[in-house]
């Protein structure tokens, strides 16, 4: 761990190893603690496992016992298959693909609705819904009924044309991308816009909705929020989308804004550039975004993002529309800080890279509520906002959460901060992994392994907490329905069971990553290319022998790794529809993660494979 923050975790360092129990087993939530689901709810403990050819250490890990092969339906839909990652996500360890047990979140099946659609259409926009109930929270979709989407007008197209004909960009053919291309016609505009808002801002709150005015922001920012949205249409509409965004990220760098200490919307434009080449984009994109992931890193350290406190009722001025604007100032830098932490840990954690950003930097309040963040006007802001609690600091409700042997107590937080919480979790234990990767025999073998069970119980700590949200939420969906009609209902429900499955999906695969060497078992599992750098033969032996030994230890820490890698799977084929995330980039990863620690963990063992002799027996490697 870097000196700069090896301090700042102490507190987390400095525990009585004596009291850790290095023999630490995890149990599934009991549910009967839980009011009865509907019948339509589906429990995860549906799907037995067969752990009988599994260390003797093992049986106290689940009182569901038994992990074996699992029988996944057959999908007439071939996009059903669980498959390797796109190139970018094998060669440098980051998805490019649309991206949280026995503790499995209750949620209910998503209903099967046609994926090529979804793609081609925004979601429903507000006034073709009905009422809410006010409160209701809807992750990965908009809750109120009067939200107005931004509408472009000639001037705010006329901008966009401007810039475009200014870097033109190419398409694949060799032609340049002119103003009168269908894909940058007013309509066009307006139809990227709506998916950016319904689609990508919907699951990852950054861009406040009412105060954004196409026509008065700066043009960059605006072209990279159409950018994003046209990913979410057609194949056409992404292809250009692509082409422009090549040739965007040099504007940027040119513009008179671009400083040492930029402003808000300059941050935004380049974490949502970021963010189109790291996740909806190719290879080349993506690499390109990793080159400048330290750039933003470093402007948002040096902006007040990290440590912005939004304005109190106190220190009002009187002016409610001013005050209005400055909240939603302050709230837009803390939520940039925030997610571009999460999506940092991620990166770091899932895909074995390098952290940029700790979780002790963020000394700000965790998000607003989702009817807060949507209110569409000073004066129903501030009538919510009296009646709504100060979100706690982000470390504070971290730190609640560190080493609990009970749920902590977060009864209020919303979805977005129970899953930032987790994220801070993470970077936690990739922090502490790098420290013993680099204590150099400083740190006393005692607490090499201790920190791992004390982080493995917070992780549970969270999981705890985070079902007794979803099944909060999911009676009050069932008890909201004479507010809904049958489609929104359906919605909904689909909506949340995406949500409550992805990051349930996202917990257990940070438990497998706490008890294996990914990087080894991607080798192991036939990886030619890692964090951009070709696996050699010697490589692949190392790895061979680190996978090999993990799988026959009797320390467990494989079989825990295996059984959380199986919910995921299970997960997914229980509450999804051929295993669509709905647009949350991390988790055609997690699935990747899981089916190949699954393999692993059979394929090392004695056993494992048919006419197999001892477990050190070198298996065959096939080289192009």
């Amino acid at each position: 761990m870097p000196y700069t923050t090896m301090s700042n975790y102490n507190w987390l360092f400095d525990l009585d190893t004596n009291n850790i129990n290095n023999d630490f087993s995890f149990e599934p939530m009991d549910c009967n603690a839980f009011p009865a689901m509907q019948a339509d709810v589906r429990s995860n403990d549906t799907m037995d496992f067969d752990l009988s050819d599994l260390p003797s250490g093992v049986a106290t890990m689940a009182p569901h016992a038994p992990i074996a092969p699992m029988a996944i339906p057959q999908q007439s839909n071939q996009q059903s298959q669980v498959s390797m990652p796109s190139q970018a996500s094998s060669t440098n360890g980051s998805s490019n693909a649309d991206s949280n047990s026995s503790r499995s979140s209750p949620s209910t099946k998503a209903t099967s609705v046609s994926s090529e659609t979804r793609q081609r259409r925004p979601r429903q926009t507000a006034s073709k819904r009905s009422a809410f109930p006010n409160g209701l929270e809807r992750p990965m979709t908009l809750t109120s009924a009067n939200t107005k989407l931004p509408k472009l007008d000639a001037l705010a197209r006329s901008h966009i044309l401007q810039l475009v004909e200014s870097v033109r960009p190419v398409t694949p053919s060799g032609d340049y991308v002119t103003s009168d291309h269908a894909f940058l016609s007013l309509p066009a505009l307006q139809t990227y816009s709506d998916l950016f808002f319904t689609r990508f801002n919907a699951t990852y709150p950054l861009i406040h909705i009412s105060s954004f005015e196409p026509s008065k922001v700066d043009t960059l920012l605006l072209l990279s929020v159409l950018l994003l949205g046209a990913t979410y249409c057609e194949k056409d509409a992404h292809q250009i989308a692509v082409c422009i965004h090549d040739v965007l990220r040099p504007q940027i760098f040119a513009h008179a804004s671009f400083s040492a200490v930029p402003e808000l919307w300059m941050l935004q434009t380049i974490l949502l550039v970021e963010c189109f080449g790291k996740s909806r984009a190719g290879q080349k994109q993506h690499d390109m975004s990793h080159l400048f992931h330290g750039l933003l890193i470093n402007l948002i350290r040096r902006s007040d993002c990290q440590i912005v406190k939004p304005e109190s009722s106190a220190d009002a001025n009187g002016d409610l529309e001013d005050e209005w604007k400055s909240w939603v100032d302050a709230e837009q830098k803390k939520r940039l800080a925030l997610l571009c932490f999460m999506w940092d840990t991620q990166h770091a954690v899932l895909f074995c890279q390098s952290l940029c950003m700790s979780a002790f930097e963020l000394r700000c309040a965790l998000p607003c509520d989702q009817s807060l963040w949507e209110a569409d006007s000073a004066e129903s802001w501030q009538k919510l906002r009296k009646t709504q609690n100060t979100p706690p600091l982000f470390l504070t409700a971290l730190k609640q959460h560190i080493g609990a042997q009970t749920p902590a107590v977060t009864h209020k937080l919303n979805g977005l901060s129970r899953v930032l919480i987790l994220h801070g979790l993470m970077s936690v234990a990739w922090d502490m992994n790098r420290r013993d990767q680099t204590s150099l025999g400083v740190v006393g073998s005692n607490t090499l392994d201790g920190w791992k069970y004390r982080v493995a119980v917070s992780y549970d700590s969270w999981k705890a907490d985070f079902d007794t949200y979803v099944m909060s939420v999911t009676q009050t969906l069932s008890q909201s329905s004479a507010f809904m009609t049958p489609v929104e209902q359906q919605e909904t429900r689909r909506g949340f069971a995406i949500y409550s499955t992805a990051n349930s999906a996202l917990y257990h695969a940070a438990y497998v990553i706490l008890f294996s060497d990914f990087l080894d078992i991607q080798i192991y599992a036939g990886a030619r290319h890692l964090l951009g750098r070709p696996v050699r033969r010697e490589d692949y032996a190392r790895s061979q022998r680190v996978v090999k030994k993990w799988a026959n230890e009797q320390n467990s820490h494989a079989s825990k790794a295996a059984w959380h890698a199986g919910h995921i799977i299970k997960d997914a084929v229980m509450n999804l529809d051929d295993f669509d995330a709905g647009g949350l980039f991390i988790h055609p990863w997690c699935l990747y993660l899981a089916t190949i620690t699954i393999w692993s963990f059979h394929h090392a063992r004695p056993g494992g494979k048919q006419n197999r002799g001892s477990e050190d027996d070198e298996d065959e490697m096939i080289w192009d």
